[in-house]
């Protein structure tokens, strides 16, 4: 056995027996797990904080922080909403916690800025 695959069964096996089963990927009512929908959403704010210039970056994503508006995820305003807030809502129907990262500071003076090409709060 080379050691590519010793290293990938060891790995595999210690997950297995380490691992603690978690229900986040048991699939819900709608066949994707609560695993599927966060990386679903992952991928979805990753395109929707895509931008070249700070004025791109118009478009807040209504509860997806801690409570204020500067904590919520800004996007891109020619970014479609429709499918993240549609894919969010059932994500929370099935009961799955989704976490978006954010800072949790709410910072009132904080501007909406394209930092390396991704919307953020400064």
């Amino acid at each position: 056995m080379n050691i590519v695959a010793t290293t990938g069964l060891g790995l595999g096996l210690t997950m297995q027996m380490c691992g603690n089963p978690s229900t986040s990927s048991t699939p819900t009512s709608t066949g994707y797990s609560c695993s599927d929908y966060q990386i679903m959403l992952d991928v979805e704010v990753r395109l929707a904080e895509e931008c070249t210039t700070d004025s791109d970056c118009d478009q807040i994503l209504d509860g997806t922080g801690c409570g204020c508006a500067t904590d919520d995820l800004i996007a891109n305003g020619d970014f479609d909403t429709t499918y993240f807030f549609d894919l969010y809502d059932e994500a929370l129907g099935e009961s799955c916690s989704i976490e978006f990262d954010t800072t949790c500071e709410c910072n009132p003076t904080a501007q909406p800025v394209c930092n390396a090409g991704t919307c953020e709060w400064q």
